[in-house]
């Protein structure tokens, strides 16, 4: 159990001191206020409705994923129906449709290519995690 926390508490210090360097760096290369971590701000009512929709749809297919694998007795033949994958594709989606209406509203396009920059350095930190063998050792 001990050796679980300490590698948790390890995945979770590694990817908090990338995560600040990577926002102090970007942010300061592209001239935009630096965010906090999990930022969750939305721009307009027109963001904000459109992630709710996402995230409402998120829940629908984790519970249709949920009773898809109970009824073919978890079979690992769909992959795309796991909870990492479909968690996965919603937040590109969240944040592809942040960028999106950032785009839209700004003129100023930096805030838009941060999100997609934010959102590509989140995508490779933990698909470095979850490919490497860090979890059976």
């Amino acid at each position: 159990m001990t050796t679980l926390l300490l590698k948790v508490l390890l995945i979770l210090g590694i990817y908090a001191i990338l995560d600040t360097f990577f926002h102090r760096v970007t942010s300061k290369r592209l001239g935009v206020k630096r965010r906090s971590f999990f930022s969750s701000e939305t721009v307009n009512d027109h963001h904000e409705r459109g992630d709710k929709l996402l995230s409402y749809l998120t829940l629908l297919v984790l519970l249709a994923g949920f009773i898809f694998h109970v009824v073919t007795d978890f079979d690992s033949e769909y992959w795309f129906f796991h909870p990492y994958f479909i968690v996965a594709i919603f937040y590109v989606a969240r944040n592809l449709w942040k960028s999106f209406v950032e785009n839209k509203v700004f003129s100023d396009k930096r805030e838009s290519i941060y999100t997609l920059m934010e959102t590509g350095m989140n995508i490779l930190l933990f698909t470095a995690l979850f490919t490497s063998g860090f979890w059976f050792f």
